[in-house]
């Protein structure tokens, strides 16, 4: 050691408090809301929406089930209209989110679309999604297009929410 320098000790040696750098763990269960495309009375992404929800619930999660039924379109009714409240009241109560659309024309339902618009952007200076997981599926009767999943995780992309699948870009 050069002089004018304190010699070190032990302390300076020690390893930071790992825990304090790891986020705290929830005390509740995982909060999960799902979102589905269709109003249709069969509906098979309403039928995936409820089994999603099965499972979820199977591996621990508290999940809500949006029922789209009734949403005005976006801009067509004030953000105080109740069913947008009740969306808008469970997108920020989540801490993660499932969409399941059908393809339609090539491209994810106004319904579920719909039900996107609905969700702020912002609250006040927050993002309310930001950091949200999302899982997006689709139900294609026959089809092999694509479309909705990626329209679905463009958006979820653009909202921040965190992807649940692999990065592949």
């Amino acid at each position: 050691m050069s002089e004018g320098f304190p010699a070190l000790d032990e302390s300076h040696l020690a390893q930071p408090d790992l825990d304090a750098l790891r986020p705290s763990f929830s005390a509740h269960k995982p909060r999960i809301l799902i979102l589905y495309g269709s109003i249709r009375e069969v509906s098979y992404s309403r039928l995936l929406a409820h089994e999603s929800r099965r499972l979820l619930e199977r591996l621990g999660c508290e999940v809500r089930v949006f029922d789209p039924k009734g949403l005005p379109l976006p801009d067509d009714a004030p953000v105080t209209h109740p069913k947008v409240q009740e969306l808008r009241e469970l997108s920020q109560w989540s801490e993660g989110q499932v969409w399941i659309s059908p393809e339609r024309h090539g491209a994810m339902t106004g319904v579920m679309k719909s039900q996107i618009d609905w969700i702020p952007l912002a609250v006040g200076s927050v993002r309310p999604t930001q950091g949200k997981t999302l899982a997006v599926m689709q139900v294609s009767g026959g089809s092999q297009s694509f479309n909705a999943i990626g329209q679905l995780r463009s958006l979820g992309r653009w909202m921040r929410f965190r992807s649940s699948t692999p990065k592949d870009e």
